[in-house]
C-alpha cells in the first residue's frame, strides 16, 4: 500500500519513490480488485432490485425477464423486506426471527471462539516448548491438511448420535480440536513474537498459565480478532451443521436455505431475496466495524532494556 510524500508523489511505506513498473503493478491490481468487487456488487444490487417487486408471479414470465428484469420497478415496495422476517420464522413453528438469529449470534460465537482459543493454546506450546512431540505434532498437521479425506460425516453422524449430541448444545464442545483452518495461522502468529517476555515474567515469578493468558495471548490477540471475525463472518453462513447435527436450533443460514424452496414453490422469490438481504445485516455490520483490524492485522510490542 503506498501514501503521498511531501513534495506530493507516490511513495512506499518507506518513503522510497515508486517505479514505474511498480506503479504498473499497483494500477493492474487496483482495477483486478475493483473489477471483483463491481461483480460481487452486482448481485446484491440485482437482488435488491429484484425484491422491491411486489410481484413474484412476475418472474414467470419470459418476456419479462428479458426485458425488465434489470431496471428499477416502477411499483417498487418494501413488503418483501418487512415480510421476510415472519417469513424466515415460519420455518419452524415453534421459533420466531429473534430466537432464529439468536441461535446464529450463540453457535457461531462459541465454535468460532473454542476453535481460535484451542488452536492458539497448541500452537504456543508447540512454538515455545520445542521436542521431539512438538515437532511430531506440527508435522503431522502438515499431513493431516495435504490428505483429501472424504466420508467421513456419516461417521460423525453416528458418533453423534451415540454421545447423544444430535439437537444438543453440548456438540459444539468438537469444535474443540488439534488442527484445522486456524492452526498455520497462530502458529504464524507466535513465531512473530520474542520468548524473552515469558523469561522476564517467569524471573519474577509467574507460572505457565499466567505467561500465556496474561502476556503472550495478549499480543497476539489483535490478529486472533481480526481471524475470529473473518472466520465468524465464514461460519455465519453454515446451515450444514444445522441440517445434520441441530435441527431444533435452526440458524438465519438454514432459514435462508429453507425460504429457498418455498419461494420456488409460492412464486415468493422477492420474499426469499429480501431474506436473503436481511441476513446479510449482522455481518456486514460486523464487517464495518472491524473493517481496519481485517486489513491491517496490526502488531504491537516492543522490549525495553
Amino acid at each position: 500500500m503506498a501514501k503521498k510524500g511531501l513534495n506530493g508523489k507516490l511513495v512506499g511505506f518507506n518513503g522510497r519513490k515508486k517505479s514505474k513498473s511498480e506503479k504498473v503493478v499497483f494500477g493492474i491490481a487496483f482495477i483486478l480488485f475493483a473489477a471483483y468487487a463491481a461483480f460481487i456488487l452486482f448481485f446484491f444490487v440485482f437482488a435488491f432490485l429484484c425484491a422491491l417487486r411486489p410481484d413474484g408471479t412476475s418472474f414467470e414470465n419470459e418476456r419479462f425477464l428479458h426485458s425488465n428484469l434489470f431496471s428499477w420497478p416502477s411499483n417498487a415496495s418494501f413488503n418483501s423486506f418487512l415480510n421476510s422476517f415472519d417469513t424466515i420464522a415460519q420455518i419452524n413453528d415453534h421459533d420466531t426471527f429473534l430466537s432464529i438469529t439468536w441461535n446464529s449470534i450463540w453457535r457461531t460465537t462459541t465454535y468460532v471462539f473454542l476453535s481460535i482459543l484451542t488452536s492458539s493454546m497448541v500452537c504456543y506450546i508447540i512454538v515455545f516448548y520445542r521436542s521431539k512431540f512438538t515437532k511430531f505434532i506440527y508435522n503431522l498437521g502438515i499431513l493431516v491438511s495435504i490428505l483429501p479425506l472424504y466420508g467421513g460425516t456419516a461417521a460423525t453422524i453416528r458418533l453423534y448420535n451415540q454421545l447423544h449430541f444430535i439437537n444438543n448444545p453440548l456438540a459444539l464442545i468438537t469444535s474443540i480440536g488439534l488442527y484445522g483452518g486456524y492452526f498455520f495461522y497462530m502458529h504464524s502468529f507466535y513465531r512473530t513474537l520474542s520468548w524473552q517476555y515469558a523469561e522476564a515474567a517467569f524471573i519474577d515469578g509467574a507460572s505457565h498459565y499466567r505467561v500465556f493468558f496474561q502476556i503472550m495471548f495478549p499480543m497476539v490477540l489483535p490478529s486472533a480478532s481480526a481471524l475470529f471475525v473473518m472466520s465468524f463472518i465464514a461460519s455465519w453462513n453454515d446451515y450444514e451443521s444445522t441440517i445434520l447435527y441441530m435441527p431444533k436450533f435452526p440458524n438465519l443460514a438454514y432459514a435462508v436455505y429453507a425460504m429457498e424452496s418455498i419461494a420456488t414453490y409460492n412464486s415468493a422469490i422477492p420474499a426469499y431475496l429480501a431474506g436473503v438481504l436481511v441476513t446479510l445485516v449482522p455481518i456486514l455490520v460486523l464487517f464495518l466495524i472491524f473493517q481496519n483490524s481485517i486489513m491491517e492485522k496490526v502488531h504491537l510490542g516492543g522490549l525495553k532494556g
